[in-house]
């Protein structure tokens, strides 16, 4: 019976290339397994991308700001196919479709920024053809002063269907604020689901959200969920794509402004999460864990650290009730160790980690994520400090290698290496004026990634501390590559 179905699957196989062949199909590839097929992955149909669609939120205004949107065409991997035709540049411009660019990515591999402005705006990354692979943006504001000092950066976003936040809050001192964009030519509509630590609220007015096309709709945490200190997100499109990002501005309780960033997405609930890129260095270290389903959850947690993985004695098991959402402080466990938390559990989960800087006046905030499974690429704004490069491979040992390209396209670092098993590894990145890009890629084993800044430790009177921390995630160099699961329906359109 084997041999037979064998057979059948050998005679249709033949029938598809035929008919394939006959109609001069080009874009759809049964390529050889990559390098970077992670172990255990079947094979899939890929399709090269020939168009791309990302937003880039902008924060609100207030206090002396300067903001940019830095995008690149990335050099890709060694035979990797794009989309036949003219490299048509990729505009960078405001939503309405009757906006001018402000800038445009022209050549693969060389970045474009739009200037410096004090008055931002929700931009998007569009167009079509060869270019449109692997294109990655990268959204940054800064400031000195004001409810916006400190950095906020942000990769910009493929619209989707359905998005986690983890580690919000509506109490006093936060100003978060759930940004939604629609990129698209006809309205969407967006339901919230909040969960608490006292269990999932519920908000009528976090439901039925009206997205209008070519523009965004804010929901102000503080109004809908007030006094809620620890607060996870489920958004999800009822009807059209979105792109959804979650803005964070904490003030002390003085009332001076305590930083600004972006809180990264978090991968959907599992029963195994990674959250990477935990920060080296003196401050304050939290993770939070959201439990949505209906049953208590007992999930156990281990650092990778530096020098392996291990299960801190005090922290080791934690108990989070059905539907809440549960924040403990990591900190004296790390030793200012770079790290990233893995928690296994026997409920679904989702979670983040929050990085708060030894002054308290600045603070990154990265979500759990999922293993590459493909180049990943990131844009990094010009940082006057040292950023770190952290790849952990949280459970067997991992292979990766990483390039480091300059505005240009020049190669400035390139390495392949070893991450041994449970451990994090890190990279220091050179201080650069200008933008880079990074590449990173799994060759073997399962890893994950993330780029962070921290500030000196000594800072001048008149210095801001700048933090942040930036996801490593598969990019979308094929529609359907392998193990990658983005929705990418909205660079359809």
């Amino acid at each position: 019976m084997s041999r037979l179905l064998s057979d059948v699957r050998i005679r249709v196989g033949a029938c598809v290339l035929a008919m394939a062949a006959a109609a001069g199909l080009g874009v759809v590839t049964h390529a050889k397994e990559p390098v970077t097929r992670p172990e255990g992955a079947g094979s899939q149909t890929r399709t090269i991308v020939n168009r791309t669609a990302l937003s880039c939120p902008a924060p609100a205004l207030g206090g002396k700001i300067q903001s940019s949107v830095d995008a690149v065409s990335p050099v890709l991997p060694e035979g990797t196919p794009v989309a036949a035709g003219v490299a048509n540049p990729l505009a960078i411009g405001a939503l309405p479709a009757t906006s001018d660019p402000i800038g445009s990515v022209l050549v693969r591999g060389k970045i474009a920024s739009t200037a410096k402005t004090a008055k931002p705006v929700p931009l998007s990354i569009r167009g079509t053809g060869p270019l449109a692979a692997g294109t990655v943006g990268t959204s940054t504001t800064v400031s000195t002063e004001g409810v916006n000092r400190g950095m906020a950066s942000v990769p910009c976003q493929l619209p989707g269907s359905d998005f986690w936040f983890v580690g919000a809050s509506g109490a006093t001192g936060r100003r978060d604020a759930l940004e939604l964009t629609n990129l698209d030519s006809v309205n969407a509509e967006v339901n919230v689901t909040l969960y608490s630590a006292g269990g999932a609220l519920d908000l009528p007015n976090a439901r039925g959200l009206v997205v209008p096309a070519r523009g965004t709709t804010s929901l102000f945490l503080s109004q809908v969920a007030p006094k809620a200190r620890d607060l996870a997100l489920h958004v999800e499109s009822t009807g059209g794509r979105v792109a959804a990002v979650l803005r964070d501005n904490a003030s002390n309780d003085k009332g001076d402004a305590a930083g600004v960033d972006w809180i990264n997405q978090s991968a959907p609930p599992a029963r195994s999460l990674v959250i990477p890129g935990i920060a080296s260095g003196k401050g304050i270290r939290i993770i939070t864990l959201a439990n949505p389903s209906d049953l208590q959850a007992t999930a156990t947690i281990t650092i990778n650290g530096p020098n392996g993985p291990f299960k801190p004695a005090e922290l080791s098991t934690m108990q989070i009730p059905a539907g809440t959402v549960k924040s403990i402080r990591l900190d004296p466990v790390l030793r200012g160790d770079p790290s990233a938390v893995t928690v296994s559990s026997d409920q679904p989960l989702t979670g983040s980690t929050r990085t708060i800087d030894a002054s308290g006046k600045d603070f990154a905030v990265l979500g759990s994520a999922e293993a590459l499974s493909g180049p990943a690429y990131l844009v990094l704004p010009g940082h006057a400090q040292p950023a770190q490069l952290q790849i952990t491979a949280p459970s067997k040992t991992a292979s990766v290698k990483f390039e480091l390209r300059d505005v240009a396209g020049k190669l400035l670092a390139a390495r392949s290496l070893d991450v041994v098993n449970g451990s994090t590894t890190m990279i220091p990145l050179k201080a650069q004026p200008r933008p880079t890009y990074l590449m990173v890629e799994q060759v073997k084993g399962s890893v994950v990634a993330a780029v962070t800044l921290m500030p000196p430790t000594k800072l001048g009177d008149d210095e801001v501390p700048l933090v942040a921390a930036w996801p490593l995630t598969t990019s979308l160099v094929f529609r359907a590559q392998l193990g990658a699961q983005p929705d990418v329906r909205a660079a359809l359109k």
